[in-house]
């Protein structure tokens, strides 16, 4: 099992959420097995800077997020598409270095 960070910048809010997606990568395919808020950073709306930021301990705040996360998403990849792509990004980047 491998994780992918997120910070989704809710600007809407003023705050800034820090997930973290556990996936599994088989043979090209990526399954998202879970996602979890992590962390909120609140910002300042007037000076653009972070106010304070929090940890989030419980399930039902996790969750919360995490769904308002998924309902504001406008990409039209999934986010199993979004990591995948991330690694072939990352592998490319690998096969370029070994490669000079």
């Amino acid at each position: 099992m491998s994780a992918y960070r997120i910070v989704w910048e809710d600007e809407a809010q003023a705050r800034e959420i820090e997930l973290i997606a556990e996936y599994s990568f088989d043979a090209g395919v990526v399954e998202v097995l879970a996602l979890r808020a992590q962390r909120v950073t609140f910002y300042n709306p007037e000076t653009k800077q972070a106010s304070r930021s929090i940890t989030v301990h419980t399930v039902a705040g996790s969750e919360l997020l995490t769904r308002q996360y998924l309902a504001a998403r406008v990409e039209s990849t999934t986010l199993a598409d979004e990591i995948r792509n991330q690694i072939e990004l990352r592998d490319e980047g690998v096969a370029a270095q070994i490669g000079e």
